[in-house]
C-alpha cells in the first residue's frame, strides 16, 4: 500500500487543503501503482465509464478507436 499525502497552500483558497490519496497493488500480478490525477486545463471527460476528449470547441471526441458515443441519458435535453 502507499500512501500519498498533498497539501496545496494558495491565497486563494481559505485554508491549506490536504488530500490522502491510498494506492493499492494486487499481490498476484505485476506491480502496476494505480492513481488518479486531475490537473489544470485536463481536457478528459468520464462519462459513466467511457472517457472522451473535449476538443477546443467543446464537443466530446473518442479516446480510442471504434468508441461509441456517450450516452445521452447523461446530460440534460435543451429546452424547447
Amino acid at each position: 500500500m502507499l500512501w500519498n499525502d498533498i497539501t496545496v497552500i494558495d491565497n486563494a483558497l481559505t485554508r491549506p487543503w490536504t488530500l490522502h490519496k491510498k494506492a493499492v497493488r494486487n499481490k498476484d500480478a505485476r506491480p502496476v501503482w494505480e492513481t488518479e490525477v486531475c490537473e489544470e486545463g485536463n481536457a478528459i471527460v468520464k462519462v459513466g465509464e467511457q472517457s472522451y476528449w473535449l476538443s477546443a470547441d467543446g464537443f466530446l471526441m473518442p479516446t480510442k478507436k471504434d468508441q461509441a458515443a456517450p450516452d445521452l441519458r447523461y446530460f440534460k435535453s435543451p429546452p424547447k
